[in-house]
């Protein structure tokens, strides 16, 4: 061991240690030189590998696992919420506790200014409707306002804002969005889909130095639960994939990075010559990302069943693109020997991406594509057949269950969310299932996600989807194993083993040991990323 003399070396033991390594689950040490695990097994081994001199970390009766892999999540725009107004259940219950926000908000932004919030959920609030322009037209009449809801697929904006965009009654509702209307024609302000661009163009695009800020703050967020990789779900932007580079130059974003690159990028990323996994373990380019439809609780994505209690009775949601476009990107990309990440909630939306698929492979077969699906919702029988022989990952976000499965529900019925991100069903036939959680549409905390995935109840304790649910063995596999596998990094991250990179999360307690409905409380007492401590409780 004379080689690693110049490298600090630490022995970890006194504890509980879940390996996620399936030969050998759980062991009483682990050895690590510099940022890689060198043994694990019995205290005596792994001291037998050290050098002397080595520090020893008392785990005092915590549980350490590795380190939860954010395999679908979107990083710069969770940094940028923080900034924004929090109009999110339950920090608002009400449109006009929305309205009154807007207007304390105004009362310090300067007149033309833009305010921005993010989060609510219609089912949620008191009214059960979306706000419109003319609730936040009572906050301010001087400032642009423009409120997403909680999946970002949908927007409210004032009048200000509209009349910025240019959207007036004879404003035609573009591909893949929509202007809801009143009764006499006139835009109530409520965006579906790509009807938000109009207005998105209109607020100012944030700097390289505020999205590095905004990394900043997520990496300390997602350090403090635990998570060390995660993984963006579209970068879009040469400003954006320059700040992620600036971010790790200066150590502000500490986690693991695998950028997904979006469709828009996938000229210049090919005429570069850049492909898969070009990088770093610290930063290295990811999938090529693209969306075809909207969101569940937003009711714009793709179904071939309508949804139920909804303002139109034949509402099949949205596709983003027609299907000849669509299948065209994913052709190039494939070809282009990039694995491909499609964003697909609806039934019609998954059918789609597992056609364009299909098409890609018979066109050049590839025996390791590790195509996805993110998000991967609403799963027929005959949908799940075609996943498990086409050999496709979905990547799915339990903790979606408990802050969106009572409206999951009310919009779909009790019968089709059975098989609404059906995590048992793709288990037992053998499906890569990952866990996720589309940080800022849910929280990032790993626990609740598996808290959801265990328990499948909702955020009001109803029943969802009970035959579905995972043990917490599993659904801890989901969040570390299965996370590496997405981004062909198995071999250096997801569990304790020889050999692999030294990224830990130390908990409170033992997961396996806590009541399933508290498994969102339990706390993370220190994060680990390459035998450095990043975060302490």
């Amino acid at each position: 061991m004379e080689g690693f003399a110049y490298m600090r070396a630490t022995l970890y033991t006194n504890g509980t240690i879940l390996t996620m390594d399936r030969e050998q689950a759980e062991v009483e040490a682990v050895g690590v030189i510099g940022d890689t695990i060198v043994a694990v097994g019995t205290r005596e081994e792994v001291e037998a590998a050290l050098p002397r001199g080595y520090r020893a970390v008392d785990l005092a009766a915590r549980t350490m696992v590795p380190g939860f892999n954010e395999a679908h999540n979107h990083m710069i725009g969770y940094g940028t919420t923080l900034r924004q107004i929090d109009a999110g259940f339950p920090t608002v219950r009400s449109i006009q506790e929305i309205v009154d926000a807007v207007a304390a908000r105004a009362i310090d932004t300067p007149p033309g200014e833009w305010i921005v919030g993010r989060g609510y959920d219609d089912n949620k609030l008191d009214e059960k409707r979306h706000p419109n322009r003319w609730d936040l037209d009572a906050a301010t009449s001087v400032h642009p306002v423009m409120i997403g809801d909680g999946s970002g697929h949908l927007s409210a904006v004032n009048s200000m804002a509209l009349q910025l965009a240019g959207v007036t009654r004879d404003t035609e509702d573009p591909v893949g969005g929509h202007f809801v209307r009143d009764e006499h024609g006139e835009a109530t302000g409520v965006l579906h889909e790509t009807a938000q661009e109009p207005i998105r163009r209109q607020v100012p695009v944030p700097t390289v130095e505020d999205y590095v800020e905004s990394l900043r703050r997520c990496n300390d967020a997602y350090v403090a639960s635990g998570i060390t990789s995660s993984q963006d779900a579209g970068s879009s932007t040469p400003d954006q994939i320059r700040a992620y580079q600036v971010a790790v130059e200066r150590g502000v974003l500490k986690l693991r990075t695998s950028m997904m690159i979006r469709e828009n990028l996938l000229p210049q990323i090919t005429s570069l010559g850049i492909a898969q996994g070009f990088g770093s373990n610290q930063l290295r380019v990811g999938p090529i990302k693209m969306f075809i439809d909207g969101s569940l609780i937003g009711r714009t994505a793709a179904v071939t069943q309508p949804f139920l209690n909804d303002p139109s009775d034949n509402n099949l949601g949205l596709t983003m693109m027609p299907q000849e476009q669509f299948e065209d990107y994913v052709m190039q990309a494939h070809l282009a020997g990039y694995q491909i990440a499609v964003h697909a909630i609806g039934d019609r939306g998954i059918d789609w991406v597992l056609d364009a698929y299909e098409k890609a492979l018979q066109a050049q077969p590839r025996a390791d594509h590790r195509h996805r699906i993110e998000h991967c919702g609403i799963c027929r029988p005959d949908i799940i057949d075609r996943i498990e022989r086409m050999g496709v990952i979905p990547v799915s976000q339990p903790v979606f269950i408990i802050e969106y499965g009572d409206g999951f529900i009310r919009h779909l019925g009790m019968e089709r969310v059975q098989l609404t991100y059906p995590f048992r069903s793709f288990l037992d036939r053998g499906i890569k299932l990952t866990f996720s959680s589309d940080c800022p549409v849910s929280s990032y905390v790993p626990m609740k996600s598996i808290q959801a995935a265990v328990t499948e109840r909702t955020g009001s304790g109803a029943s969802y989807a009970l035959e579905e649910a995972v043990t917490v063995e599993e659904a801890l596999e989901m969040y570390t194993v299965a996370g590496a596998y997405t981004t062909f990094e198995e071999d250096i991250k997801g569990q304790i083993k020889r050999g692999m990179l030294a990224d830990f999360a130390i908990l409170e307690e033992d997961p396996r040991s806590v009541d399933p409905m508290s498994l969102a409380d339990l706390k993370v007492s220190e994060t680990i990323i390459g035998g450095e401590t990043v975060y302490e409780a």
